[in-house]
């Protein structure tokens, strides 16, 4: 419910927010790294720390937890970038994105953009459920910080063309703002009436963007 609130409130504030900030449902993702982390691979290792250590396995899958979060809430950037790419070179496969994911929120932060699209890619390559959703997203916000505006829109329509309908707002949100940011009217308002058909609440929001948008000239 957190998330599809998240979604609903981009509505509002979506030209400060995407110039400024990563998207909700993202952000949520990036800004809750450590616990990603657990979630992704730290289930079994968590279990095996409170019942008992079964196995060499379950041990290493637990120190290789620790190790990331451990690395994850270091100051330093130039240190944490380092550590979390060795991480990534060596740890378990089902910890290597959640390492991709903090060396791109990193990159991104620093604006090193070029890294940052990497190790989206990373992630987008990593085979876990739905993080092509998220590494898409992800890229796109990196194209989007750049100027690159009609990148970030071509990419979220080849997204939208693959993600499942839970997606389709967060996806649409982002797309209908860069299409507008590179000229393309008729996609984003396109994107606005979709959200709206789709029974958004933000009714009067959606109205108001579709109308603003009508209203402007062609180029």
């Amino acid at each position: 419910m957190e998330d599809k609130t998240g979604q609903m409130d981009i509505l509002k504030t979506i030209e400060q927010e995407m110039d400024s900030d990563i998207h909700p449902f993202l952000k949520k993702i990036l800004d809750n790294i450590k616990p990603i982390g657990w979630a992704l691979g730290g289930i079994i290792a968590a279990a095996a720390v409170y019942s008992g250590v079964t196995s060499y396995q379950d041990a290493q899958k637990a120190k290789a937890v620790s190790q990331l979060g451990s690395i994850i809430v270091q100051a330093d950037a130039t240190s944490r970038v380092q550590q979390l790419e060795d991480f990534a070179k060596t740890a378990p496969a089902d910890l290597r994105v959640a390492a991709q994911l903090e060396l791109a929120k990193t990159h991104m932060d620093a604006k090193n953009f070029d890294k940052a699209a990497s190790a989206w890619q990373a992630v987008g390559a990593s085979g876990v459920t739905d993080m092509r959703i998220v590494a898409g997203l992800g890229e796109a916000k990196n194209f989007m910080m750049q100027g690159e505006h009609a990148k970030a829109a071509d990419l979220l329509t080849t997204l939208k063309q693959e993600a499942s309908d839970e997606y389709m707002a967060m996806i649409s949100s982002s797309l209908a703002f860069a299409a507008e940011k590179a000229g393309r009217i008729d996609a984003a308002i396109a994107e606005y009436e979709s959200l709206k058909a789709k029974g958004d609440s933000n009714t009067d929001y959606l109205d108001y963007k579709i109308a603003a948008l009508k209203a402007k000239p062609q180029s």
